[in-house]
């Protein structure tokens, strides 16, 4: 059996599946390879700049 793949904006990403089922949780993939320092990473919680989010106990926005 053939699997359906959508068409992606970028090609260079693997496709997802067309028929994907709607419980299922689909994470994106991680893009930019920059990282902090060893400090600034430390002091962030993560390597990655891309997956520094703030956290604002709840809120919206800052």
């Amino acid at each position: 059996m053939e699997e359906k793949v959508c068409k992606c904006v970028c090609e260079d990403l693997p496709k997802l599946p067309c028929d994907m089922t709607v419980t299922m949780a689909y994470v994106p993939f991680q893009t930019e390879l920059l990282t902090y320092t060893c400090a600034e990473a430390l002091n962030n919680g993560t390597l990655f700049p891309e997956l520094d989010k703030k956290f604002y106990g709840g809120k919206c926005c800052g």
